[in-house]
């Protein structure tokens, strides 16, 4: 039998990077802020320091969302934890991959990681380090069956597929070429896909044939939209906003 995600609602909602529409993303407070309001998932994504060590931030720099500056690959853990990761609030140390698996399975949220580490010139051997990393980390909270790995480089999906022996669930973007390094056939390994002309019903029919299931992203913020992708077959939404996204569901009677 196929392996699926324990969905509790028709559609669900994943906070996107916890609830950044509140409080500072990828935050032990943003991701307590998603929790509490009762989302279905929360999506954080992953990135590796000096010394290998798996901290939750999106971008490769610490400009962005931190009061420092740099890439996070010349930072050691220790500098990081010194790094303010909410520059105009309260200070918010960063969050590392095992400290986010201990809350979920706390708060018994399913949680979507994305890679970022990617197959690049010279990052070769960091980028299969954060996927085997990962994964065991995973395994050690046994929370494989509520967690998707996702990356926008689809050597990533396919390694994690090959070393796990297909033990994970896997997400990817639509159309294929949105990704990179796409050798195989994503159709092969994935479980869903993120798709970004969201009101396309082709793209929505051709992953549904093959068995994936279409997801719409942040993108989407109001009613009509939602109503749009849910009647194409969206069986889930990353928000921003995902108390809002939920509200909006429960109206059309696809949420609780």
């Amino acid at each position: 039998m196929k392996m699926t995600l324990p969905y509790k609602n028709p559609v669900s909602v994943a906070g996107h990077r916890g609830y950044p529409d509140r409080i500072a993303e990828n935050t032990r407070e943003s991701f307590a802020a998603a929790a509490d309001c009762g989302v279905d998932m929360i999506e954080t994504d992953i990135h590796l320091t000096k010394d290998n060590v798996l901290v939750l931030m999106h971008d490769d720099k610490v400009d962005r969302t931190t009061d420092s500056v740099g890439r996070i690959a010349d930072f050691t853990y220790e500098e990081l934890r010194n790094v303010n990761c909410n520059p105009h609030g309260a200070f918010s140390e960063i969050t590392t991959l095992e400290e986010f698996l201990r809350f979920a399975v706390e708060r018994d949220v399913m949680v979507n990681l994305e890679i970022k580490e990617y197959l690049v010139p010279g990052n070769e051997d960091r980028c299969r380090r954060c996927v085997w990393e990962t994964l065991k980390l995973v395994e050690k909270y046994d929370w494989i069956p509520k967690t998707i790995i996702n990356s926008f480089d689809a050597y990533v999906l396919d390694y994690a597929d090959r070393i796990s022996g297909g033990k994970f669930l896997l997400h990817g973007f639509y159309p294929y070429s949105i990704m990179r390094n796409v050798e195989r056939n994503p159709d092969e390994y994935l479980y869903c896909a993120c798709i970004f002309d969201d009101r396309n019903a082709d793209n929505y029919r051709y992953l549904i044939e093959r068995g994936i299931e279409p997801w719409a992203g942040a993108g989407v913020r109001e009613p009509e939209h939602f109503e749009t992708c849910v009647k194409l077959g969206a069986k889930l939404f990353t928000s921003n906003d995902p108390g809002r996204a939920m509200e909006i569901l429960r109206a059309i009677g696809k949420h609780d």
